[in-house]
This record gives C-alpha cells, sequence and structure tokens, in this order.
C-alpha cells in the first residue's frame, strides 16, 4: 500500500458507503473495509480485474470510468465517498468523470477524494532539465497516463469539476542525495509540508460539490 493509498484510506469517514472508481482488483477496497468499516462499490473497466475486486467489494460495475452512462445507472444519493485513487490522468475526460460521480453522493456532505502523481516532483523537473521525457511501466512517467497534473492543475481540475477542495494531504519522497546521505532521509516529511510543489510524489485532494 503506497502513501498515497494510505492517505486516501484516512481521509474517508467511518462505516461510509464507498464508490471505488477504477477499482483494479480491489486492494484499496479491501483495506477501506477492514480498516475503516466502508461498504464500497468498486468500478473497473478490466473485466479479469473487476472478478478478482468482487472478493474484497460489496459489489463491482464492470463498466469504464470514462463513460458517464456507467454511474447514470446508480441511484442519487447511494454514496458517502467516491474515489479516484490513481485513475483521472488514465482518463481521456477527468473532469467529465468527476462531475458524472458527484449525483450519486450524498447531497450535503458527500465526497470526492482524489489522488494523483505530481509531475513537478523534483525528479521529473530532473529529468526535464536533462532533456529527457521518459515513458515508462509505474511512476511519474507512466507511459498509460493521458494526463499529468502539478498542484495547481490538479486543483484546477477539480474546481472546474463543480467541487470545492476541503483538504490536501501530501505524499513524501526521499529528498536529493538522501540515497547517498543518510542524514537527508528524515528530511523527506519537513521538506513535502514545506514545498510540496517541489517535495511531494503524489497529491491527495479531499472536496465536495459545490
Amino acid at each position: 500500500m503506497s502513501a498515497a493509498h494510505r492517505l486516501v484510506i484516512a481521509a474517508v469517514p467511518v462505516g461510509a458507503r464507498v464508490l471505488d472508481v477504477g477499482c483494479a482488483t480491489g486492494y484499496l477496497a479491501a483495506e477501506l473495509a477492514r480498516t475503516r468499516g466502508a461498504v464500497v462499490t468498486g468500478v473497473e473497466s478490466d473485466p479479469a480485474a473487476a472478478d478478482v475486486a468482487r472478493a474484497h467489494s460489496d459489489e463491482v460495475i464492470a463498466g469504464d470510468a470514462d463513460d458517464p452512462q456507467t454511474f447514470a445507472a446508480l441511484d442519487a444519493g447511494a454514496f458517502d465517498v467516491a474515489v479516484f485513487a490513481d485513475v483521472l490522468e488514465h482518463l481521456t475526460d477527468p473532469a467529465r468523470a468527476l462531475r458524472a460521480t458527484q449525483p450519486v453522493l450524498t447531497p450535503r456532505d458527500g465526497l470526492v477524494i482524489v489522488s494523483l502523481p505530481n509531475i513537478a516532483h523534483w525528479t521529473a523537473r530532473r529529468e526535464l532539465l536533462r532533456g529527457r521525457f521518459p515513458k515508462e511501466d509505474h511512476g511519474l512517467f507512466d507511459r498509460t497516463h493521458r494526463h499529468f497534473f502539478t498542484l495547481a492543475t490538479a486543483r484546477s481540475l477539480l474546481q472546474d469539476a463543480g467541487l470545492e477542495i476541503i483538504e490536501e494531504h501530501f505524499a513524501p519522497a526521499p529528498v536529493p542525495l538522501a540515497s547517498r546521505i543518510a542524514t537527508l532521509r528524515p528530511l523527506a516529511g519537513p521538506a513535502t509540508r514545506w514545498r510540496p510543489q517541489l517535495f511531494a510524489l503524489q497529491m491527495v485532494l479531499v472536496a465536495r460539490p459545490r
């Protein structure tokens, strides 16, 4: 479980009804049920992953998060929280997906919790300074990412989708030279709090519909 996923889990109210969008194999749903007592419904486009996720979720809907019709069949107000954990960067239209889930949230206190990789992290900036924009199998430069977000553009995404951000949390990563100088390793947390735009590897935003 990544640091960002732990932040997502901590932001979910105890006993919440959760819509886990892009649930993959249900690993997050399992932790939400175990540690938060959540009732989790997953949405997953990969049929094989959806089959695995059903063992960890109360229900799994086989559907594409890019298609608003996936959410149109759900009852209004059926969920307390919609979670997009490392999902929006893979979608064709992430703002549309955020808007499509809002009708299924409880009207006054429903939450949207989003985790996104921070393309302005210092390691990504280092690659750009070297004239590179690599394509990788995972991480900031994951070749399946369709969108790349900084803290500023992540905030804009949620606001443009009609959401009000009420909390921001940041997953730290080692600071420069920490792999060689052990005394720098404890600075990851303080550096991330001081300048998340530069030192946060991932961003977790908690929002509610306006």
